[in-house]
């Protein structure tokens, strides 16, 4: 038996296929005696969804690495500008900036302009503020040390080489992001992916404990979260599973997102990445992370 997921109502499906020709997100479950699955989106969109960019080296699977650094703050933490000192200087050195994908989850306070309504922060297990945490695997809160920071992301960096890289392509159109992402794998392993969609330049006053030291503008924020795609339940944020990829083979996961009103499309990104199981643990870290315009691409980056 069929039921719509939104009405809970039996439904029929001729020859088991579900087809329209309306644009919109639609819900679905099914049963089998006592037995029932859990519901299946299914979003139909009125244009093409956008063409991968071509592998630039097809027989290659060393990518380059890079870390997924997630920053918790709020403009009513008096304490952040100390942290986001130490984090617009690392992203102004070539060498930190090139191993990091930077995001900004505002948790603290729900009158921020860029407030995420998902909880992000419990599912990372932050407990005070400023903190960030790199690959979903280790957090730091040390705003007066940047040699920590620094130490922190040559840590996750290093503990893994990439075992895949990610390739993809976007297009908004209205109102309405797609992104097509393609995943090669460099090794034999479990896979996840999500995509996060950050917007830069909201404004929102920025409360500062320490102005006599934290001199600079911080009441423009960037690199927001406002979109989180990635939830596999309220604790668990390490994307949609995308099954075992053999080594040198390639899986596809396609994204839809809706823009609100208000959100400034032209100030918007993404960030896309990748999780795996960690050794000996049923856990799931972040692997590797790249950065896509939101009407562009990103190619495959292999090792130079």
């Amino acid at each position: 038996r069929f039921y719509d997921g939104s009405t809970n109502k039996q439904i029929d499906l001729p020859d088991l296929r579900f087809t329209t020709t309306d644009t919109g997100t639609y819900y679905f479950w099914a049963a089998y005696g006592t037995s029932q699955t859990d519901i299946v989106t299914v979003t139909a969109i009125g244009f093409p969804v956008p063409e991968l960019p071509d592998d630039p080296e097809p027989e290659n699977t060393s990518f380059a690495r890079r870390v997924l650094l997630t920053q918790f703050t709020g403009t009513g933490c008096g304490y952040c500008p100390g942290m986001i000192t130490l984090l617009r200087s690392l992203m102004e050195d070539d060498e930190y900036a090139s191993k990091v994908v930077l995001t900004a989850c505002h948790s603290y306070n729900s009158d921020d302009p860029a407030y995420l309504l998902d909880r992000l922060d419990q599912a990372m297990g932050v407990s005070s503020y400023p903190m960030v945490v790199a690959d979903m695997y280790v957090s730091y809160n040390n705003y007066n040390n940047m040699n920590g920071l620094m130490s922190v992301i040559d840590m996750a960096h290093g503990r893994s080489a990439a075992k895949a890289g990610i390739s993809a392509s976007a297009e908004l159109n209205g109102n309405t992001l797609v992104v097509r992402a393609s995943i090669k794998a460099s090794q034999t392993s479990e896979f996840r992916i999500g995509a996060w969609l950050l917007e830069d330049g909201i404004e929102g006053r920025q409360s500062n404990y320490n102005p006599g030291t934290w001199t600079g503008n911080y009441d423009v924020h960037d690199n927001c979260i406002r979109i989180a795609d990635s939830r596999v339940s309220n604790s668990n944020f390490t994307g949609h599973s995308l099954g075992t990829i053999e080594a040198g083979e390639t899986a596809e996961y396609a994204f839809v997102m809706t823009l609100e009103d208000g959100w400034v499309a032209e100030n918007c990104h993404l960030a896309l990445f990748i999780t795996t199981p960690e050794d000996g643990e049923d856990y799931f870290s972040v692997n590797n992370a790249v950065s896509c315009s939101i009407n562009g691409e990103v190619s495959f980056d292999y090792l130079k």
